[in-house]
């Protein structure tokens, strides 16, 4: 009698190169599966998306560098909390997507903690209402000219996935991608630092279930793990999104709540949070004390222009489905959501 394989979600991995043929078919046929893979699970991973692997290993080598150095030298360009959209570094425990998303709660209590995580974040290069901050040439050397050159290849990157979808929604071109014309858009590189621990579940949990604000995200994450999305066929379970040794340049992709917010609920926002690495997790349980390692990732926030509105799109409203968000603009909607996690 066969033994059946114990459920276990799998994302969909499509390679990118073929929204790049020259067969029209083909080119429908990824984004048909595009649409479908996000829509069914809020995520999908993506290879061959045109950004090569050794810019992907340079963005990690340079966020090393830079989180390596002295809270001192950091604190020079920290970010002030509150509702603008965030530049510069954020230390340990300055945001917390808990209070973010306070409706999201576990054993029926409403959790409060602040992130595990210290991170820097820079927006458009041409953005003079919220300027980047940068520390002195000398302490990372060329981190601003090759992060403002990375920022505008996952640009492109995004702009190619949104086009993708428009053409799987058989939507007409620019339906996303012109509303993404002035760049909003928000590259963060994010540091887990190392943790030791005993017996305290819930200190593994380095951030809480949530959403992203913008559009979608792109994500590059390094070799150690931890990310778990929501699986939609099963209730209150999440499936750890793990990291491929043969691809290290893969991309995960996620619908965030802009998109959700576009097409009036019918693509859902992918819920996700970041715990104790499973291999750790095994650990744990045999109580032993244990040293949770430092993770570095990388996502973009594919966001729309600041003054664009991202209530529901003409195209997502019909009688049946009345318009079910509030017509703001992308920057108020922005913060409005962010002045909640300070």
């Amino acid at each position: 009698m066969a033994v059946s394989k114990p459920y276990r979600l799998e994302v969909k991995v499509l390679d990118a190169s073929r929204y790049k043929s020259a067969d029209p078919a083909e080119r429908k046929a990824y984004a048909a599966q595009l649409v479908q893979g996000l829509m069914q699970d809020g995520f999908v991973k993506i290879v061959n998306h045109g950004i090569p692997r050794s810019v992907i290993e340079e963005a990690m080598a340079t966020s090393k560098r830079f989180f390596s150095l002295p809270d001192s030298v950091k604190r020079q360009i920290e970010h002030v909390p509150g509702p603008d959209p965030q530049r510069g570094w954020s230390r340990v425990g300055s945001e917390s997507t808990a209070k973010l998303f306070g409706a999201l709660k576990e054993n029926g209590e409403v959790i409060t903690d602040t992130d595990s995580k210290e991170h820097f974040d820079i927006g458009p290069p041409t953005d003079l209402k919220f300027p980047n901050r940068w520390l002195y040439e000398s302490e990372v050397p060329a981190m601003k000219a090759f992060l403002e050159d990375f920022y505008e290849r996952l640009h492109e990157t995004s702009m190619d996935i949104l086009a993708a979808m428009e053409l799987g929604l058989g939507l007409s071109a620019g339906t996303f991608t012109d509303r993404c014309d002035q760049r909003a858009s928000e590259l963060r590189l994010n540091h887990y630092p190392e943790v030791v621990m005993e017996h305290a579940p819930r200190e593994v949990s380095r951030v809480w279930p949530h959403y992203d604000l913008g559009i979608i995200t792109c994500l590059f994450q390094d070799s150690v793990g931890g990310l778990e999305i929501e699986d939609r066929n099963h209730a209150d379970r999440f499936e750890t999104v793990d990291p491929d040794p043969a691809s290290p340049d893969e991309l995960i992709l996620n619908i965030s709540e802009t998109f959700e917010r576009w097409t009036n609920g019918i693509f859902k926002a992918g819920l996700h949070k970041v715990r104790l690495p499973p291999a750790l997790e095994r650990t744990r349980q045999t109580g032993k004390e244990l040293v949770v390692p430092e993770r570095y990732s990388i996502p973009f926030f594919v966001k729309a222009s600041h003054e664009t509105c991202v209530g529901p799109m003409d195209e997502f409203i019909s009688e049946k489905r009345p318009p079910m968000f509030q017509p703001l603009t992308a920057l108020e909607y922005q913060m409005q959501r962010l002045a909640k996690a300070y």
